[in-house]
């Protein structure tokens, strides 16, 4: 049986707000109750807060959130356009480098995560110069990226989830975006049946993840 926090007792008290500056931290608390063991809860509360606070300052992000009467957050919708994650992880080992340092060598889904992502980056790279080509042609559909979704565990099956992406495809939409896409691990089946109830398309399956996608 599910335990709900006294806070969700009324539904109705749940508001889908645009995220600001003054929900970070319950941002940040929310998601690392909601994705244990994932390379951003591994790296800790500080880093989240940097990281919400980055995309909510960054002009083409979509942030929400859902808040009960106390203003406290139990759910975030958070993404935009695809680049800005990358853009966070770029400038971190020069912001965090401490950090960065410490939870490489502390913590294994930590290491594996940053090597991946150093991979890619050099592929990419490689392919940029072996093409000629320093910029990504425009493929003629503007899309964006659902980076992160989650509610509280104690707010789960509410409807908060529900109301939560279809607050942001409908602000995605409202800027422009014509085509939205997220990535989810495999074995979360619970989150694979969710994004397939709200209209979202499998598009391909990549190691341990599963892409989809909506258009607008």
């Amino acid at each position: 049986m599910q335990k709900h926090n006294n806070d969700l007792a009324a539904y109705d008290i749940i508001k889908i707000i645009e995220a600001r500056q003054a929900h970070v931290s319950g941002m940040a608390k929310c998601h690392i109750k909601s994705f244990p063991g994932r390379f951003m809860t591994e790296m800790g509360y500080h880093w989240l807060c940097a990281l919400y606070h980055f995309f909510i300052r960054h002009h083409g992000s979509i942030c929400r959130v859902a808040v009960v009467s106390n203003g406290k957050v139990v759910g975030l919708a958070v993404g935009g356009d695809p680049p800005i994650r990358e853009e966070f992880l770029g400038s971190a080992p020069f912001r965090y480098p401490h950090l960065i340092f410490w939870k490489f060598l502390s913590k294994r889904i930590v290491r594996r995560v940053l090597l991946q992502e150093l991979a890619r980056k050099l592929q990419r790279k490689s392919t940029d110069e072996n093409s000629g080509n320093t910029k990504t042609p425009s493929a003629g559909i503007r899309s964006g990226n659902l980076l992160s979704i989650c509610v509280l565990p104690d707010c789960e099956g509410t409807g908060v989830g529900g109301k939560l992406i279809k607050s942001f495809q409908l602000a995605c939409k409202a800027e422009g975006y014509e085509r939205l896409t997220l990535s989810v691990l495999k074995q979360n089946s619970h989150a694979v049946v969710f994004y397939q109830k709200h209209g979202w398309r499998q598009s391909s399956i990549s190691g341990e993840s599963i892409r989809f996608y909506m258009d607008l």
